[in-house]
């Protein structure tokens, strides 16, 4: 019985936990809708559900991705900051180039 209960609590850690899922309701346009349930007919998703989650999830990344953008937009006219770049491109660039060669080997299996 133990030695179940700690097989049991090993296989338990390996397996990824599955996020908690929070019901809600929401009023999207008629025509929305319609191309969503069109789509899901189509084989886009399994339901209009995960249709929904699939686009809120892509749609909020993209604004994290833009707020990220954001950040960084002042280094693009700070000249120092191009200076030091170029600088650590240059300096990096037969290491970047051996890199490459070798990754594209490994694709190719040569």
């Amino acid at each position: 019985m133990r030695n179940q209960k700690q097989q049991h609590n090993r296989l338990q850690k390996k397996t990824p936990k599955r996020a908690r899922n929070t019901q809600t309701s929401l009023r999207l346009p008629e025509g929305l809708y319609e191309s969503a349930k069109k789509a899901v007919e189509a084989g886009a998703t399994n339901s209009v559900n995960e249709l929904l989650v699939k686009a809120l999830t892509a749609y909020l990344r993209a604004l994290e991705r833009r707020a990220i953008d954001q950040a960084f937009q002042p280094m693009a006219n700070d000249r120092a900051y191009r200076r030091e770049a170029v600088k650590l491109a240059e300096e990096f660039s037969v290491s970047d180039a051996e890199s490459l060669r070798l990754s594209e080997q490994d694709l190719v299996g040569s």
